[in-house]
């Protein structure tokens, strides 16, 4: 745990990266239209995509691996800040949450381990992470859990053909999965309801790839990235764009009622 957050740290605050981003705080690959201009953008797409799951946008949510804030900030367009809250397990992202999502509540938890009481929250919002946690079933329990009776659960996540590109670290073993019915089957075992799979690999995985692939082009001609590190980047996003992801998803999932249970 630890090594994975000084790691996952040290990535989202690396100077390139963060250039890429427009200096915002997102983290995500985002959902492409044929006109987006930027990552930013992108990543507020993304955002919209997984909302208009909910049918109505109201009551409480939990921003589950929120990330430095820029989800959450994106919820207080539809949300009230006392009914959002957020977790994560690196207090160093979460200091820019407080900074880009101010008056909603954020604090330092595991997504496995949600230190929160039964039917809580009207609905779960987690973006591009549940890859990452050991495991996706152990969070799909607790997102059950702590969902009230009728609550949603929507996410974008990642299967993954091979973490040779990514490494263990980032994404467990224990969460692959050979293809989309075995991962709906996961939410079915943790007794959701409704699973709804929408496969966007090539609108969020391959136009990511491709957009952050050129756009590392033109900064190496622009001669603000050297060679050797310029061969070494595109030769690791050439390997994930090509052999690394089977599906991009984009997912909704319900709790029933308790007379459907």
């Amino acid at each position: 745990m630890n090594e994975f957050v000084s790691r996952y740290d040290s990535m989202i605050q690396d100077p390139l990266i963060r250039e890429y981003y427009g200096q915002k705080d997102f983290f995500n690959v985002g959902y492409w239209l044929s006109n987006t201009l930027s990552q930013q953008e992108a990543c507020e797409n993304l955002m919209d995509k997984l909302l208009a799951f909910l049918p109505e946008k109201k009551g409480t949510i939990l921003d589950v691996a929120c990330g430095m804030g820029a989800t959450t900030s994106h919820l207080l367009k539809y949300y009230s800040a006392t009914d959002i809250e957020g977790i994560n397990i690196s207090e160093k992202q979460l200091e820019r949450c407080r900074v880009n999502a101010p008056g909603c509540n954020f604090t330092l938890m595991n997504a496995v381990k949600l230190e929160f009481e039964d039917d809580l929250f009207d609905n779960i919002i987690c973006v591009e992470a549940a890859f990452h946690f050991d495991t996706r079933e152990r969070f799909l329990q607790e997102a059950w859990r702590v969902l009230k009776p009728g609550g949603h659960l929507v996410l974008s996540d990642i299967i993954f053909e091979t973490t040779e590109w990514l490494g263990d670290w980032m994404v467990p073993l224990k969460n692959n999965v050979k293809d989309m019915e075995e991962y709906k089957d996961v939410y079915l075992q943790a007794r959701f309801k409704q699973v709804e799979l929408v496969d966007t690999t090539n609108q969020c995985w391959g136009e990511y790839c491709r957009r952050r692939m050129h756009w590392l082009q033109q900064t190496f001609l622009a001669g603000k990235l050297d060679e050797p590190t310029f061969r070494e980047i595109m030769v690791v996003f050439d390997g994930l764009l090509n052999s690394s992801v089977r599906h991009y998803l984009l997912v909704s999932a319900k709790k029933p009622l308790p007379d459907l249970l």
